[in-house]
């Protein structure tokens, strides 16, 4: 399943990694805050993550935390059964 993920890093993310990280993984939502920066991609299923992961993680980059920001709908998932 694709999911869109928030990852948060300490510290600016280098710009030619941003360049990188878009050429990729697609568009990517850079937002700087305090010591903080807050990447927002498209969704990117297990092996995508891990490959983001890996980048930041080769790059030297501390990733402090990584959230689901939310998921693909599921065209073929069966609705939950009302009680």
């Amino acid at each position: 399943m694709h999911q869109q993920h928030r990852i948060e890093i300490t510290g600016r993310l280098p710009r030619n990694l941003r360049d990188e990280l878009e050429r990729r993984f697609g568009p990517t939502d850079v937002r700087q805050r305090n010591a903080t920066t807050t990447l927002t991609g498209p969704p990117l299923d297990q092996a995508g993550l891990r490959a983001l992961l890996g980048l930041l993680w080769d790059a030297g980059v501390e990733v402090s935390v990584v959230r689901t920001a939310g998921a693909e709908p599921n065209p073929d998932a069966v609705p939950p059964r009302s009680t």
